[in-house]
């Protein structure tokens, strides 16, 4: 019997409901935190700071080969490190004003807005079966807008404006494991060094 075979669906869906269980976990705890606590800029240096400590004991326990900080790469990364930041500000104002039902749908429509994006910086069509499951999320969305009593104009700006700002931060770093040679770990780490000065004097 091939375990490695048997056992990538049951991985496939643990790893799918994990990341569900996740981004619910988030809203919900960000959404909290904006309602009971002011200083939300000194969790999220916080948040970066636990980032590049961990990604560092994985380095030296052996449990990742993804390299250190580098200064010339990490200029490269400048702009995804703002696109970042840029995201984070305006959902966390977005969560201020929106309800967190209607939040998490909007936020639904980057998958397609990347492709979008995507298809302007060279990537290609995607496949039908794509395009059309990225249009139903996007139409449900659509849907659920014009059914929500508790509008909130502020609100619905800032979090569409995250989404542009996530988008542009999803398109860069895929172009720039591409085309550097970087892994996600990489990324993530070298991004999260750079972010927490930022965080870190706005707190």
């Amino acid at each position: 019997m091939d375990f490695n075979k048997d056992s990538t669906p049951h991985l496939s869906l643990f790893a799918a409901l994990s990341y569900g269980a996740a981004s619910m976990g988030m809203v919900f705890i960000n959404k909290a935190v904006l309602m009971q606590y002011a200083h939300s800029m000194t969790l999220l240096a916080f948040q970066q700071l636990m980032t590049t400590l961990l990604i560092r004991f994985g380095r030296v326990m052996g449990y990742t080969k993804a390299r250190g900080f580098d200064v010339e790469a990490a200029k490269k990364l400048l702009l995804v490190s703002f696109f970042y930041n840029a995201n984070v500000a305006f959902a966390l104002a977005s969560l201020k004003g929106v309800n967190i039902p209607m939040y998490i749908a909007i936020k639904r429509l980057t998958p397609l807005t990347v492709l979008i994006a995507g298809f302007f910086f060279g990537k290609g069509r995607p496949t039908n079966q794509v395009s059309l499951s990225v249009i139903l999320t996007a139409a449900g969305v659509l849907i659920a807008a014009l059914g929500d009593f508790s509008f909130d104009l502020f609100g619905y700006s800032m979090a569409f404006t995250s989404v542009f700002f996530q988008t542009m931060y999803l398109v860069l770093v895929e172009k720039s494991g591409a085309e550097d040679g970087l892994s996600s770990i990489e990324i993530i780490f070298i991004t999260a060094f750079c972010r927490y000065p930022f965080f870190y004097s706005s707190s």
